[in-house]
């Protein structure tokens, strides 16, 4: 069996009028290829969800045509793919043939002109070209599939590691607040590699990180920010910082108390879009005070995930706690929604 599947190696042709999927057909089986003719567009999307290795249009099947759903197939495609297409077009050359030709790479993608009449080893030569990119495509898909797998395996592994540590820690640490918060910090991480393992190991949203922080504080909490995807290493970073804020509001700020409140937003910058800005705001609690040392948690909130331009910012006031980050993202791995 092909690479690619069964289908993966056939050619798919859509050329309603006269005999030219006929004569390409022909023309393609004489040289070794599986061909399907395709009656519409409708059609030929359903034949491509099933696999091509690439497929033969003429123009007059989609000049007049609306190409809506194989402009959205093709847009749709999965990462690794981008399926070649070769268009029979007539011989000539007007400026209204330069506009379609740019309305037709829009709606196409990975197109190939080819004018008639043309010369029977001129389609096959094109098809041989457009048959070994395809092979790449698929060497390429399953070197991601592999590199996903093993990905997978390294998150799971990681977090049996978690559990193990958690394990001697139980067993080694006496009953102390430093032990409970070594507890916490590390049920943040394992809590975060959930997240991650969900989203295929490529990263997570903030938004989700956020809920699956504070939600057990109800409606005393608003969270107010887009859907931005972060890597691994961010979320994980974010994790601890929200694991750390929202302890410490729930020991010695807004919730502590019955009537404390917190709002938290983040958004891309305007002037960077690399750049995240995450605000916390505490209110209707205690005072805040500056501690009187700078203790493991406030160097955590520090570097848990690396600042864009400049360090954090903390403020302690009669109003209650304010701490703003500008975090430097990454791209996630392989695309952010």
């Amino acid at each position: 069996m092909p690479q690619g599947g069964a289908n993966s190696e056939r050619v798919l042709i859509l050329a309603p009028h006269g005999r030219d999927a006929e004569v390409a057909s022909n023309l393609l089986i004489e040289a070794g290829n599986h061909t399907c003719i395709c009656t519409d567009l409708t059609r030929l999307c359903l034949e491509l969800e099933k696999g091509a290795a690439f497929a033969v249009l003429s123009e007059e099947a989609i000049i007049d045509s609306d190409h809506s759903e194989l402009s959205s197939w093709v847009r749709g495609q999965p990462p690794w793919s981008d399926i070649p297409i070769v268009l029979l077009t007539a011989h000539g050359d007007s400026p209204e043939r330069v506009e379609r030709a740019h309305k037709y790479q829009d709606v196409l993608g990975n197109v190939t002109y080819l004018e008639r009449p043309f010369h029977p080893t001129t389609l096959v030569s094109v098809a041989r070209s457009a048959i070994r990119s395809r092979r790449r495509q698929y060497e390429a898909r399953a070197l991601l599939e592999r590199y996903l797998l093993l990905a997978r395996e390294l998150q799971h592994r990681s977090k049996n590691l978690l559990t193990v540590i958690r394990s001697l820690a139980s067993a080694s640490l006496p009953d102390s607040p430093a032990r409970e918060s070594f507890f916490a910090r590390l049920h943040a991480l394992a809590r975060a590699q959930d997240l991650l393992l969900e989203g295929d190991t490529r990263g997570a949203s903030i938004k989700d990180l956020v809920v699956q922080a504070l939600e057990s504080f109800g409606e005393r909490v608003v969270s107010i920010g887009p859907h931005v995807y972060l890597n691994a290493n961010a979320a994980q970073g974010f994790a601890l910082i929200l694991q750390e804020l929202a302890t410490n509001a729930a020991k010695y700020g807004a919730l502590s108390g019955p009537s404390g409140t917190i709002r938290v937003e983040w958004a891309r910058e305007a002037c960077s879009p690399d750049a995240l800005v995450f605000r916390w705001r505490e209110r209707g609690g205690p005072p805040a005070s500056p501690p009187k040392r700078k203790g493991f948690g406030t160097m955590l909130l520090e570097v848990a995930v690396p600042s864009a331009d400049a360090p954090p910012r903390f403020e302690y006031s009669r109003d209650g706690f304010y701490f703003e980050l500008k975090a430097a993202l990454e791209k996630p791995n392989p695309n952010e929604p």
